[in-house]
């Protein structure tokens, strides 16, 4: 149990870890992660892929969300996950602890579609594609060793994210090992199956706080916020910096469920920026088929709700939230 341990002292208000995961530490990294989520059942999350190719001929601010999540299956059906980050946190009001940066192999942008821009913004915040090609994790192997994680299907984890329509899009995508439902609707009942009720997307909770606005960067600067470690447009490092700004946020505009009547951020559960349908108002879908087209023998994790934290540790999380 060293890694928790050094998680502990780290959560604290020591330097935060960012965990490079290659191909040839993936099972370790994993075997850290179960131990890790077990003690820490926050989890901040952001992914990176190679921009938007796919754009609406209406102007966003003019789309219904169904015209929106139309955009988003088509850009994601059509293009490669290149990183996910992950941050753990002990409570609510707790630093993270530990970030891992999972580097996955698909991308070539020699060969697969992208946009130039989106592929030049990372790759000059440090992001070394042949590298990734050369020694990165197969999106199968992710997968399944998310499948068996605990964290997904488990109802263990109180997920936050920062605008994450297309994270928990390519997430969808990877853990079913196909192209992505063809209806808003049956989208947020995956995101759900996968993710739980608990999950929080900071754009959305940032809309109903009077002088916030801008993207991550921005909003962490609005609130004093500095990153822990890493830079900008690193999964790692901005999932940390999600999870700083959402906690910053409750202390500055819920601190005693002052806002929406009493209620604090646990209001904005279950409501991802851009797609505004309540995730309890999507239809219920059966995990099962899930489970079978990630690994066979991973089948009986999805929804038993005995991964790593429980639902006790939500129970607990989801009060803390209020």
């Amino acid at each position: 149990m060293k890694l928790q341990t050094e998680a502990a002292a780290a959560g604290g208000e020591g330097r935060l870890m960012i965990r490079q995961v290659w191909a040839n530490n993936v099972e370790s990294e994993f075997q850290a992660i179960r131990q890790v989520a077990e003690r820490f059942p926050y989890v901040s999350m952001d992914t990176e892929f190679p921009g938007v190719i796919h754009c609406p001929s209406k102007h966003h601010a003019t789309l219904t969300p169904s015209e929106r999540y139309a955009a988003l299956k088509a850009n994601v059906d059509a293009l490669h996950l290149i990183q996910v980050g992950l941050a753990f946190a002990a409570s609510p009001d707790a630093a993270p602890a530990v970030a891992f940066e999972i580097n996955l192999r698909e991308f070539d942008p020699r060969v697969h579609r992208h946009n130039p821009s989106s592929v030049a913004l990372l790759a000059g915040h440090g992001l070394d594609f042949a590298k990734q090609r050369r020694q990165g994790v197969d999106a199968r192997v992710l997968a399944a060793l998310l499948m068996s994680s605990g964290l997904v299907c488990s109802g263990g984890a109180t997920w936050v994210t920062f605008h994450s329509a297309y994270d928990f899009g390519y997430l969808v995508k990877l853990l079913m090992g196909r192209k992505l439902p063809r209806t808003l609707p049956e989208f947020l009942g995956l995101v759900r199956v996968f993710f739980g009720d608990q999950v929080y997307d900071a754009r959305h909770v940032m809309d109903s706080c009077a002088g916030l606005y801008g993207g991550l960067d921005a909003l962490a600067a609005q609130l004093g916020v500095r990153r822990a470690a890493g830079m900008s447009h690193q999964a790692g490092s901005d999932a940390a910096l999600t999870w700083d700004v959402f906690r910053r946020i409750r202390e500055v505009y819920f601190a005693g469920g002052s806002r929406r009547q009493g209620q604090g951020v646990g209001s904005f559960a279950g409501v991802l920026y851009g797609l505004e349908l309540e995730l309890h108002l999507a239809a219920p879908l059966a995990p099962a088929p899930a489970a079978d087209n990630v690994n066979r023998n991973n089948k009986n994790k999805c929804g038993n709700g005995n991964g790593a934290g429980g639902r006790g540790n939500n129970r607990r999380a989801v009060a803390a939230l209020r």
